[in-house]
């Protein structure tokens, strides 16, 4: 339900870093912890890192 929001691209793009480092945040109700990130991210190679806004010719 509440985190339903950041399956919308547009939403998920729009996240800041807290100061420190230590989370992420898209709203007052919607954050990740650094260790959350950590426990339970998938790790990216360098080709995952394209941004999908680049408009290929």
């Amino acid at each position: 339900p509440m985190f339903s929001l950041l399956r919308q691209p547009a939403f998920f793009r729009n996240f800041k870093v807290e100061p420190g480092g230590y989370a992420i945040v898209w709203n007052e109700e919607i954050d990740i912890s650094e260790y959350e990130l950590w426990k339970n991210g998938v790790p990216l190679e360098s080709r995952d890192l394209v941004s999908d806004r680049i408009q290929q010719p």
